[in-house]
């Protein structure tokens, strides 16, 4: 009888435990997190693609590149038309930090050959009050670079009426590229450049906050300039994109002689 007893508990033992092991294998099965890229001790020089016979821009960023792919892409035909251009934009609204956890944002990166990719939305204090870290941006700039894409910063244009944020944009982005090797584009210093000689150009939208048609164009002529190596002031008069040929050549003028005094690479 005590046999039977103990017999009777060892099988109750083995069917726990295996109750224990199946619950144990559906909890591993559940999806992983993402793996977030590391930044590491290499920092590699810029690649300089500006000769390459295929430009393959990426954008990364949030609203304020929503408007450039389309713009950028009618220019660089204009401005090289014997090379094929292609221009991409990875979507969605997140700041770089946020970006490294989203796996699709980090594949669209590594699985695709770009010549370029331009990098916005790092955080920051408009009070200057807090310091945000920049080791997210570093690492976008390392995985690009991993990939021999150039890497360039995008330091956003100023508010309406805030003479001094794109001073302290261009600023913190060039702390960035000291720390991790990359272009950083003179957005900021380019609008108030033109704002400073044209100061009713509407370079805003009515929010103040985004790019205006005109803004844009800006943006992209300097975007033009770091990639290509060529001068936007040499662009002809580009009749579709609805702004009229006085002020495009005034545009070029403006991002050419801001890259000129700023310069974007140190290849």
């Amino acid at each position: 009888m005590f046999k039977l007893l103990i017999c009777a508990v060892l099988i109750g033992c083995l069917v726990s435990c295996g109750g224990n092991s199946k619950t144990k294998a559906t909890i591993s099965n559940e999806p992983s997190l993402p793996v977030i890229p590391e930044l590491s001790s290499e920092n590699i020089a810029i690649p300089d693609n500006r000769d390459v016979n295929d430009y393959r821009v990426l954008l990364i960023g949030n609203s304020h590149v929503a408007s450039l792919p389309s713009l950028l892409n009618t220019i660089l035909a204009q401005g090289v038309p014997e090379k094929t251009v292609h221009i991409a934009s990875a979507g969605g609204i997140d700041y770089l930090d946020e970006r490294l956890r989203d796996s699709a944002s980090v594949d669209l990166l590594r699985n695709n050959q770009w010549s370029h990719v331009i990098l916005q939305a790092q955080k920051y204090s408009q009070s200057g009050s807090v310091n945000y870290s920049t080791t997210s941006a570093q690492i976008w700039v390392q995985l690009a670079k991993s990939q021999n894409t150039t890497p360039v910063l995008f330091p956003e244009h100023p508010q309406k009426d805030h003479e001094s944020e794109g001073q302290k944009l261009h600023e913190l982005h060039l702390s960035i590229a000291a720390l991790q090797a990359s272009c950083v584009a003179p957005i900021g210093l380019a609008w108030d450049r033109a704002l400073l000689f044209q100061p009713t150009l509407r370079l805003h939208a009515d929010d103040g906050n985004h790019a205006a048609l005109m803004g844009a164009f800006l943006t992209s002529l300097v975007f033009y300039e770091v990639i290509t190596g060529m001068s936007a002031d040499l662009l002809p008069y580009i009749d579709s994109i609805g702004i009229e040929q006085s002020t495009q050549d005034f545009l070029g003028q403006i991002a050419s002689a801001t890259v000129l005094e700023n310069a974007a690479c140190k290849y």
